[in-house]
């Protein structure tokens, strides 16, 4: 009951949020990344060599994690490294690992 009053008090928008963020996240290629990222900060190449895939198609899946704030990158020299955004990604990516890993 309680977790119902939340529910109704939440915003579409909100709920368009959230729905849209677990989208991203049905993406094979995009939660590996995610994976990799939990561990360190990661350039494309790094990403490509370990994943697979062309760098275009990395580079790709990195701008859809960077518009809805799962990853974040920063410039060194010529270089762009990516990690993850926030605690709450890997919250949210740890809690979803567990979740499987309990035989449910």
């Amino acid at each position: 009951m309680n977790t119902l009053k939340r529910v109704e008090n939440i915003p579409e928008e909100k709920l368009d949020k959230v729905l849209a963020l677990f989208h991203l996240l049905r993406n094979k290629t995009r939660f590996k990344i995610l994976l990799l990222l939990m561990e360190k900060e990661r350039n494309v190449s790094e990403l490509e060599e370990i994943i697979g895939g062309t760098q275009s198609a990395i580079s790709h899946q990195l701008a859809e994690l960077r518009n809805m704030k799962l990853v974040k990158d920063r410039q060194e020299k010529r270089m762009r490294y990516y990690s993850i955004y926030d605690s709450h990604v890997t919250s949210i990516i740890e809690a979803a690992v567990s979740h499987i890993n309990e035989d449910c």
